[in-house]
Formats: C-alpha cells, structure tokens, sequence
C-alpha cells in the first residue's frame, strides 16, 4: 500500500475506530498488519507481529499494536495493525 491509497485506507479505519484516530492525532504512523503468533494461515511466512514490534522498538520508535482490518475496513482478529512513533 502507498501514497494516497494509504491514506484511504488509514482514514477508512481511523473513522471506525476512536482508538486508532487517537494514535494518528497524536503522530502515530501505519506500518503493517501482522499475523499475531500462531494466528497465520499454514504455509504463509512472514514477520509476526512480535518480531515487527521487537525490530521497530530496536530502530528507535515507541511502538503501539492494535486491532488489524482489512482493507475494506473489516476487523480481523487474526491480524494487528503495528503504529510507530519516533521516540523523543
């Protein structure tokens, strides 16, 4: 996802959720959705949404992890939506 797409996407689910419109108002950035453990589906690699928070924090950023959606704003418990923030 890129660019206005993006924007779309956070403006779809920021209106759907007071608690992600609340880390975009205090400069939270999207990063990625991510399979908590265990959740991915047999055979699909990727990061987990531990290890995503575990490199971010190691980069630098305060962290926060919340509900994931998809990209028509559904929720989707399988997955969370990892926020970053320079820390200061």
């Amino acid at each position: 996802m890129a660019g206005a797409e993006q924007d779309a996407y956070i403006a779809l689910i920021a209106a759907r959720d007071p608690q992600l419109r609340g880390l975009v108002e205090h400069g939270f950035a999207f990063v990625t959705n991510a399979f908590k453990a265990g959740a991915a589906p047999p055979g699909m690699k990727g990061k987990t949404d531990g290890e995503q928070v575990r490199r971010l924090h190691q980069a630098g950023y305060q962290v926060e992890v919340t509900t994931g959606y998809d990209e028509q704003g559904h929720l989707r418990p399988t997955l969370c939506a990892i926020w970053r923030k320079k820390r200061e």
